[in-house]
């Protein structure tokens, strides 16, 4: 490339970001309000491990867990367990009737909204002990601690701010917190959007590139739980946004500071943030390859970026001094010990096949009984797939995004799987297990690259196609959503001995009643969110082609 077609390229990367349009704002909504609707659908305690990252919010809050404990050392409190009716664990009783349970006495049932335990009366700080099947007892260890602070800090500050929180209804409290939660994902919506625009897919491509959290039910439910892969997911996207302004010319010193910034931020949330120090020199290698006049500048900046990202790096470098290892167990201080005892041929091949699987299946949908049952969701899970997969062969065999663009922002989910299958691997050499540590929601931190590759694969339709990929993407989020919804509700709220509308009506009045606020807001968040997605269905159809965006940085 000559100095001419690298100052236009450079013009082109820093050309400004137009004005939001409305439709974004409206997606977002959207966005919003599906992640506030499965905050009913699903019953608190229903995400992975919700229970033990409510129980470290409030023992953060009530200074029992800070400052930061050892690992092994602080367990499950009664009072927590005051704000669910469910089994904290997989549901292998299969469905659970929930239509069934309403207004009754026993532990089972829940009792009417408003009478329902606080965290104080229910045993508040005391352990919880759970009892075992020859019936000892035994205090729950909170394993959690084997994470960094951050997300546990911002929670327990924000309920912090909940006046006499510990005396009022536990199950308000903890929706509360789920409603938290679904505010910390509301701006990827955005951060997709404005990705996409600054790699300079035409339109509507970036309209497209907002839509796809809405497509994907499985992560609109995460977002809508207690858990610290939310954090982890916004700061994933908001640093594949700040990767692409740095390939596509963006060498400053304050942006290399914010990369810096927000990786340590998510360095300080969860384990699988160790592959973003890999990540961000990836971007900048690629940065530095193509800046042959500004080499000096680029590499100002990645030193800038690497010393911002140190501080999360010394989290880790802490765990290793103290306990051994980059993470520790969390059950224990020590380092368990994981010496291989099986190999390939003790069911190696089974164990990769349903890691696979798991992968597939679980980051599109949920599969909460575990039945791994070839269903409706099943398949539509694979149809996303198949698309999403024909989107980035398109854009790496026609080169819509530059191929090296596109390889930095493809790579976190290698890497993340890579994370993931390394750990599942030593607990099947270990012991044998099949299924530790396999779930989709994994790589969750990576889905903004893909989408943004996956859509511009999508740049080589004629413009008169290529205004409908938006409305494609709704049509396939309402696939997913029904699959999802069905299974969802057969699983949780349809009556044992009921059928047709009947059954429908008493599921709904079920979730109502057991919904922790007043139905009123259930309805409202509905209202809003069929709203919001007529709004949107209206902007996506009559909304013409455009004009392209402006290219790509270069065709490397």
């Amino acid at each position: 490339m000559n100095r001419e077609q690298l100052r236009d390229a450079g013009r082109t990367a820093t050309a400004p970001v137009r004005a939001v349009p409305v439709v974004i704002w409206l997606i977002t909504v959207l966005h919003v309000a599906v992640m506030l609707a499965q905050t009913a659908v699903f019953p608190n305690v229903r995400s992975p491990d919700e229970l033990k990252h409510v129980d470290l919010i409030v023992q953060v809050e009530q200074g029992t867990a800070w400052p930061w404990p050892d690992p092994g050392t602080i367990f499950v409190t009664e009072g927590v367990t005051a704000g669910h009716f469910l089994s904290s664990d997989r549901l292998w009783s299969g469905r659970q009737f929930l239509a069934d349970r309403v207004d009754a006495d026993g532990p089972e049932f829940a009792p009417p909204r408003g009478e329902r335990p606080s965290f104080a009366d229910d045993g508040g700080l005391a352990p919880w002990a759970q009892e075992h099947a020859d019936g000892t007892t035994e205090a729950v260890t909170n394993q959690l601690v084997q994470h960094p602070p951050l997300y546990y800090l911002l929670g327990a500050a924000a309920l912090h701010a909940v006046p006499d929180w510990a005396t009022a209804p536990m199950d308000q409290v903890w929706l509360w917190l789920r409603w938290l939660n679904t505010l910390v994902a509301a701006p990827i919506p955005l951060l997709l959007w404005a990705s996409a625009r600054r790699l300079g897919l035409p339109e509507p491509l970036p309209v497209a590139a907002a839509l796809t959290p809405v497509a994907v039910p499985e992560m609109e439910h995460l977002y809508s739980a207690v858990n610290n892969d939310n954090l982890l997911v916004l700061f994933g996207t908001a640093l594949t946004y700040l990767l692409v302004r740095v390939m596509t010319g963006d060498l400053s010193r304050r942006t290399a500071l914010v990369v810096g910034l927000v990786a340590t931020a998510a360095l300080l949330t969860k384990g699988f943030a160790l592959m973003l120090p890999a990540w961000i020199a990836l971007a900048y290698g690629v940065a530095l390859y193509r800046s042959r006049g500004r080499r000096r500048v680029a590499l100002g900046s990645l030193v800038v970026a690497a010393v911002a990202t140190l501080p999360g790096v010394a989290w880790w470098v802490r765990n290793l001094v103290l306990y051994g290892a980059i993470q520790p167990h969390g059950y224990r201080t020590e380092v368990p010990d994981l010496t291989p005892v099986y190999g390939w041929s003790d069911g190696g091949d089974r164990w990769l096949g349903r890691l696979l699987e798991r992968f597939v299946t679980t980051f599109f949908v949920q599969d909460h009984a575990v039945a791994e049952a070839h269903d409706a969701s099943w398949w539509a899970a694979r149809v996303a797939l198949v698309l999403v997969a024909a989107g980035v062969v398109a854009a790496l065999v026609r080169g819509t995004v530059p191929r090296m663009t596109a390889v930095v922002l493809l790579a976190a989910v290698p890497m993340l799987g890579a994370i993931v299958a390394k750990g599942s691997w030593e607990q099947f050499a270990a012991f044998r297990d099949f299924a530790a540590a396999q779930q989709g929601r994994y790589l969750y931190t990576g889905f903004a690259g893909v989408v943004l590759v996956a859509f511009a694969g999508a740049a080589v339709l004629r413009p008169a196609w290529r205004r409908w990929v938006p409305a494609g993407v709704l049509v396939l989020a309402l696939g997913l959503h029904a699959a999802f919804q069905y299974d969802t509700w057969i699983l949780y709220w349809m009556p044992e001995h009921e059928s047709g509308w009947a059954a429908v009506g008493s599921a709904v009045e079920a979730m109502a009643f057991w919904y922790p606020w007043p139905a009123g807001v259930f309805v409202a968040v509905v209202a809003v969110g069929v709203a919001a997605a007529a709004g949107v269905v209206w902007q996506v159809v009559r909304r013409p082609a455009g004009e392209p965006a402006p290219s790509p940085m270069l065709t490397t």
